[in-house]
Parts: C-alpha cells; sequence; structure tokens
C-alpha cells in the first residue's frame, strides 16, 4: 500500500521526521529535487534536446525547481529559470540551493524574473517543450496573487507544452476547487501520494503521478500518518498477497459457492454480468435466483451458471413467497449477492430485509437491494456485509445530498461504515473501499468504465472473492482492483469509449493471472 497525505499533514510529517531521523530538511530537498532529474532525464529524453522552462514561486517548492535545474543543467541540457519572486523573497534552503544555481561555473542556467503573465510569455518560446512547475507546493494557501493566477492561466493554455508538476500542481489545495491551478501532463509527487490530487479537478490536473525517492522510507511516514486518518492507494502486491490459489485436489463445492438474487422483467443483464463474473474470479459454484417468468431466458444466457425459478409479485419481481426456497440456498452458499437488476419494488425490498435480518451469513448488498435498508440501517449491524453504492444510491441510503458526499466523501465513508459495522465499496473515480478505520483508494480503473453494467460485474467479482475467503475488506479491496484493471487493459485496446460491461469478463482471468504469475 501506498501512503496517501492530506496536504497540510504531510508538512507535520516531514518536521516529525526531520526530528526523529536527525536528517536536515535540504538533504531531502537535494534527493527530492535529484530524482526528479533523473525521472525527466529518463523520460522525457527525446524532448530533452529543446530546453526545459523551469518555473519557480519563492518557497521549498521552488527549491526542489533549483536542485532539479541544477542537476539538468550537469547533465548537458540547456535550462532557463523563471522566478516569479525577486532574489530577496528567497528564504531557508530555497535561498541556499539558488546560491548553489548562481555560483556554478559555465553551466549555470539562465535566470529571469518575471513580474506577470507578459514576461513569462516573452521568455517561453515555441522551442521549449518541457515546463517544470516550482511555483507552489503542499503549502500554498488560498486566495492567490492575481498576477500568479495570470501566469498559471497562460500556462495552461499552451498547447504544445508538457507540464510537469514538482510535488502538486501549483494552486492545487482542494480535488473539488473552483479557483485556477495548473494542469499538468504528469506529478513527480515527494515521498507520498497526496489525496488532494487524487480525485475530481485534483486528478484532471495532476496527469500521471510518479512517487519521487527524498530519502526517507514510506514506513516512516507511516508512523505519522497523523489522526490516524490511515489512508492508503492499493499497489498490485497487496492484491497479490491476497487471491486465494486453488488446492490440486479440490473439488468444486469448496472453491466457493455464491448464491446470487438479481434480475427482474427488463433486467436480466445484470444477472447474467455478477453470475458470469463471480464464476471467473474462481467460484467452484453460482446459483442465480430470478422470477420465474424470466428463468427461461436465463437458462438460454447462461450455461454454466445453474439457475432458480423463484415465486414473483405482479411485477415480475422476487416476492416474499420465495423465501423458503431461499432460505434453503442460502444454507448451502459461503456468500450471497443481492441486488443486481433486482427492481426496487418494495415487497421485493422488504424481502431482501427479511434475509438479511433472519440469516448469519456473508452478503454482497449491491445496487436495488441498497434502498431496502433506506431508514432500516440498523439492519446492516447484524451481518457481515459489504456494500457498494455509488454516490446516487448513497445519497439516497444516508439522505445526504450528492454534493455533501462529493465534498467530504472521505469523513462520510469511514464514519457510515465505522457505525453499521460494514465494508464500504463507494463506486467512484476512483473507487474508495473503508471498514470506518483504513481508508484505502483504487489505483486502477479509467473511464471507459463509466458504462452500464459494470457495477454488475464488480459486485459479481466481490462475491467470488468472499466466497473463497471470510477476509471482507481484502476481497473487496482486491475486487475493485482487479475489475479496474481489466478495464486499463481494454482501455489499451479499445480507448475510452468502446468497452461494454461483458468485455471485463472475458478479462478477469487474464487480469489475474497478470497480478499472480500462476502461469509462471
Amino acid at each position: 500500500m501506498q501512503n496517501v497525505f492530506f496536504n497540510d499533514e504531510v508538512l507535520i510529517a516531514e518536521k516529525n521526521i526531520y526530528s526523529s531521523l536527525k536528517i536536515p530538511p535540504i538533504l531531502m530537498m537535494e534527493n527530492a529535487g535529484a530524482n526528479s532529474a533523473v525521472h525527466i532525464l529518463e523520460n522525457f529524453k527525446e524532448l530533452l534536446h529543446t530546453g526545459v522552462i523551469i518555473i519557480c514561486g519563492k518557497g521549498n517548492n521552488a527549491g526542489d525547481g533549483f536542485v532539479i535545474a541544477r542537476h539538468l543543467v550537469i547533465e548537458g541540457v540547456r535550462v532557463k529559470i523563471l522566478m516569479l519572486y525577486a532574489e530577496r523573497e528567497l528564504k531557508g534552503d530555497s535561498l541556499i540551493n539558488y546560491g548553489i544555481l548562481k555560483s556554478m561555473r559555465n553551466k549555470n542556467p539562465g535566470i529571469f524574473y518575471c513580474r506577470d503573465d507578459k514576461s513569462v510569455k516573452k521568455e517561453i518560446v515555441s522551442g521549449d517543450k518541457i515546463i517544470v512547475d516550482a511555483i507552489f507546493g503542499v503549502g500554498f494557501r488560498s486566495p492567490m496573487e492575481k498576477r500568479i493566477e495570470g501566469i498559471i492561466k497562460f500556462i495552461n493554455e499552451l498547447k504544445d507544452k508538457i507540464v510537469i508538476s514538482v510535488d502538486v500542481p501549483s494552486g492545487l489545495y482542494n480535488y473539488n476547487q473552483n479557483s485556477v491551478s495548473i494542469k499538468a501532463c504528469r506529478t513527480l509527487t515527494m515521498s507520498v501520494k497526496k489525496y488532494q490530487t487524487l480525485f475530481y479537478k485534483g486528478k484532471e490536473n495532476s496527469g500521471k503521478i510518479s512517487v519521487m525517492n527524498t530519502g526517507v522510507g514510506t514506513e516512516e511516514f507511516t508512523k505519522y500518518n497523523l489522526g490516524k486518518n490511515n489512508i492508503f492507494q492499493t499497489e498490485e502486491n497487496d492484491v497479490r498477497a491476497f487471491l486465494p490459489g486453488r488446492e490440486i485436489n479440490s473439488n468444486k463445492y469448496n472453491n466457493g459457492k455464491v448464491f446470487i438474487l438479481s434480475g427482474s422483467k427488463g433486467l436480466t443483464g445484470a444477472a447474467c454480468l455478477c453470475s458470469m463474473s463471480a464464476l471467473r474470479t474462481g467460484s467452484g459454484a453460482v446459483i442465480t435466483g430470478v422470477p420465474e417468468s424470466v428463468n427461461e431466458i436465463m437458462e438460454i444466457k447462461l450455461t454454466e451458471v445453474m439457475t432458480l425459478a423463484l415465486k414473483e409479485t405482479a411485477d415480475s419481481t422476487l416476492s416474499l413467497g420465495s423465501y423458503s426456497l431461499i432460505k434453503e440456498k442460502l444454507k448451502w452458499a459461503d456468500a450471497v449477492l443481492i441486488g443486481p437488476g433486482l427492481s426496487k419494488n418494495e415487497e421485493t425490498l422488504e424481502l431482501v430485509r427479511k434475509i438479511v435480518n433472519e440469516n448469519d451469513l456473508h452478503f454482497v448488498i449491491d445496487a436495488d437491494a441498497i434502498s431496502a435498508f433506506k431508514g432500516n440501517l440498523n439492519l446492516l449491524k447484524k451481518r457481515k456485509i459489504i456494500l457498494t453504492p455509488h454516490f446516487g444510491e448513497f445519497s439516497n441510503l444516508t439522505g445526504k445530498s450528492a454534493d455533501e458526499i462529493k465534498n467530504n466523501f472521505y469523513e462520510l465513508a469511514k464514519a457510515f461504515a465505522r457505525e453499521y459495522n460494514i465494508i464500504l465499496v463507494l463506486k467512484n473515480s476512483p473507487t474508495i473501499i473503508t471498514n470506518g478505520k483504513i481508508f484505502y483508494i483504487n489505483s486502477t480503473g479509467r473511464e471507459n468504465l463509466a458504462t452500464a453494467g459494470t457495477g454488475d460485474v464488480l459486485s459479481g467479482i466481490i462475491s467470488g472473492l468472499y466466497a473463497r475467503t471470510s477476509d471482507d475488506l481484502g476481497c473487496a479491496v482486491a475486487g475493485v482492483y482487479i475489475h479496474g484493471k481489466c478495464g486499463d487493459n481494454l482501455y489499451d485496446l479499445s480507448g475510452p469509449d468502446s468497452t461494454v460491461a461483458s468485455d471485463l469478463i472475458d478479462e478477469i482471468p487474464i487480469v489475474k493471472n497478470q497480478i499472480t504469475e500462476w502461469r509462471n
């Protein structure tokens, strides 16, 4: 797992680390700048002959920029530094590194003081392809000076430049802010990832994020995960360690049995998607209970999945009259998925509540079934439940507005999971997973997943894993990661808008093999 910190708290953690390790801050600045320069040299070497422009503020972010400049110059790169503040405003380690630059013989970069966007525009010639943004770091506080705002707007309007931000895009302090910040192609963040760069406008403006080694290991930051925030981004090694294998002498019934309650007239596709996803994830057997009027079509669409025809309401949804037969299959199951395509018929939702209230099993509650607990949230406390709402479903369930959730989903998600003793998978870009104590941010998934049915595939993957292990948090984290990586593979094949949900199902075994390396 990669540490993730809020902007203001990473500064406090760094001060604690300086104190405990007796490490001078200027050494961390040197490591950060040197490794950033190496990253630029290795990843943009085909453009370096055009020169690099580094735009600097006056704080530690500028100090990082000065170190980057020195190391690029040593490697023969032509560097131009645009100072947005006068030399007299530099302090501390930034001033020291600025002085080193000025003292370099024969290889010192060009340094220019720029008062406004016009002077910046004058110095950025058409041949310079790379711009390094070292104006503001995590210590930035709104509002921004008008002249700096004008400079940033000008930089954002440039069409033929590669903009690389140091630590965070300058001006970014909140992922949902309306004010201007640099729009970077890549962000070279120091030591740990920053929460505000991972969502919404922060994600959009940060581009690809790479973590730079500052000479202090991630474990040191874990010690100072302030306020017990425990925010982490999932890595592939975490998922690899979790995924179960199969015993050589196993059979279908000891490899995870999933019982699914899903589907209604017009929504049989959801039942098919989640059922096949559970199988592809490794479940030995899947039984899908559906309203009797759609059972025939389900038997045609599903070959490997067993179907169970159940009594239905006048709306062709599952009825309370089906409960006795459902109860028999609940005894058989290792995990139970309820919800995809189920409908919001009130009798059906009453059935959902009855099933959860009267049976002590491992449940995944998704889609329409989530609304069964609106006004009945205490029922969630009784069982081991993974709940998988998107923002609209979470809004309906909690009574919080979508904007309120968007602005504060960290606190709201953790509080909800903690109060109702569940695992919450809050589908977002990226999706987050929490048990109320630890907050995981998924690292896979792109915009091609924004299409109907992908959530049904996700719930099937999670259910397939849940049936094989009792680790509810682990299989939620792994399931979301696998789902997103399936989307990433398909993005590489067909771009941002041609994926359909069923494409993901055939990708599941490929992704599992990529993660586990079983083929080797």
